[in-house]
């Protein structure tokens, strides 16, 4: 069995109590997707962290592990991203105030001993803070794909910016659609001779509501916008089909929804092959031809509450960094899953002191236009420098500021720990990297 799933079966023979397990692993267990518990924190003596603090390129990553772990006990629900804002400093000062310490936002040492020890507190749920018709017009602009996130029952930008896409989508892309809300023209009145007696006229009856009176495409909630979160006017789901090629509206819904059941990582708007291999496996998963193309069938499931979720995104590969073996594997989606291996690169991760972070990461993709990558803090150069997470990043070997070369001393440490927390390649091994895996794709360091 390959040496990097060596690794974890006997990790998971420690912590079994079963006499055996299978002959085989899983994809998912395979890449260490199922948590071992262990926390990847360094032991004592942390360097202090506060706004402003960031893992710079090929340094340590220690903003990272810290919102890794503020993650993991449910004070940070951003991203990990190498940099110490007020979101970071937030979480920081919740879960001081949470476990008996000085509410300073401040990361010292005092505080990340404790956040890396199993004594360290949960963040408590909070309760009453959601107002009841903002999270269900949140929960339908997620289920019809005009809103990423989650619904909260909290107004934020993202919430705006979903109700004026709804509005717009209702009363400009789909404005036949949806005629019979419309105020109607008024009848005009009979014209009279002069010598006629008056003749009642019945005067049309308006609608309950006008739905024209919402429009202007704001982020505000009207009582029209609620009326369609209630059911008490129909949202059509299915205007027509969408596949390859196709850039509009309807586009962006699915590949919304597509992005809240955890199949495609980010909608463009642009329906691409990665839209329809991630709407392929929304169809295997929920019983319908795995076309990739999104049909009306297709489309009602998509937009139903009972839509199956995918556990992982789809994207044409998988790596896997194990930072004991110092070897990074690639495996390829094969329609069901990332479950055969078909790379694998040695390289060098981060040294005692500036370690890499372990992890399951979402990668920022290309960080540079050209093939050359300049560490102004080391005065030298690598090629095809690919961000993980933070200042976390894949690149090659290093080369001088000469830029003659790879040095001979990082071609020799590939196999060993030997970076400032970055993954070193070799120069075709990190150039196939950043040729083939786009922004988004999954990477779990191990």
């Amino acid at each position: 069995m390959k040496r990097f799933l060596s690794a974890l079966l006997i990790a998971a023979l420690m912590i079994s109590s079963t006499a055996a397990l299978a002959t085989s692993l899983t994809g998912a267990e395979a890449l260490g997707l199922v948590d071992s518990g262990e926390n990847s924190g360094l032991s004592g003596n942390y360097p202090t962290l506060h706004v402003g603090s960031r893992d710079g390129d090929d340094a340590a990553a220690y903003v990272v592990m810290l919102q890794n772990r503020l993650q993991e006990l449910g004070y940070l629900s951003s991203a990990a991203d190498g940099q110490y804002g007020q979101l970071t400093e937030s979480a920081v000062l919740a879960f001081q105030e949470e476990n008996g310490l000085t509410p300073t936002g401040v990361a010292d040492d005092s505080t990340q001993s404790i956040l890396y020890s199993s004594a360290a507190k949960t963040a408590p749920v909070r309760e009453g803070m959601q107002d009841s018709d903002v999270l269900l017009l949140q929960q339908k602009l997620v289920l019809w794909g005009f809103m990423n996130g989650n619904a909260d029952g909290i107004v934020g930008d993202t919430t705006k910016t979903a109700i004026s896409e709804f509005k717009e989508y209702i009363y400009t892309t789909n404005a036949a659609a949806y005629a019979a809300y419309a105020t109607p023209e008024p009848t005009p009145e009979p014209t009279m001779s002069p010598d006629a007696q008056p003749v009642a006229v019945d005067t049309p009856i308006e609608p309950e509501t006008q739905i024209a009176s919402a429009s202007g495409y704001d982020g505000e909630i009207t009582d029209e916008v609620l009326k369609f979160a209630r059911g008490e006017y129909s949202f059509q789901i299915y205007q027509r089909l969408v596949q390859t090629g196709d850039r509009d509206a309807e586009v962006w819904r699915v590949q919304r929804r597509l992005r809240s059941l955890g199949y495609l990582y980010k909608p463009d708007g642009s329906y691409g092959a990665l839209t329809e291999n991630a709407l392929k496996y929304f169809q295997k998963k929920n019983g319908l031809k795995e076309s990739g193309v999104a049909d009306q069938a297709t489309q009602e499931k998509l937009f139903s509450a009972d839509a199956i979720k995918s556990a992982e995104y789809v994207f044409p590969y998988k790596l896997g960094i194990s930072l004991d073996e110092q070897r990074v594997y690639v495996y390829e989606w094969d329609g069901s899953g990332y479950n055969k291996q078909i790379k694998k690169f040695k390289c060098s991760t981060g040294m005692d002191g500036y370690a890499t972070p372990s992890g399951t990461y979402q990668a920022g993709g290309r960080i540079t236009v050209d093939e050359w990558y300049y560490f102004k803090d080391y005065n030298c150069y690598a090629k095809y420098a690919y961000r993980i997470v933070g200042g976390i990043l894949f690149h090659s070997v290093l080369y001088n500021s000469s830029k003659q070369g790879p040095t001979n001393s990082s071609v020799r440490a590939l196999g060993r720990k030997a970076s400032h927390g970055c993954v070193r390649l070799a120069v075709d091994d990190a150039k196939w990297i950043y040729d083939n895996c786009p922004e988004g794709t999954t990477v779990v360091i191990r």
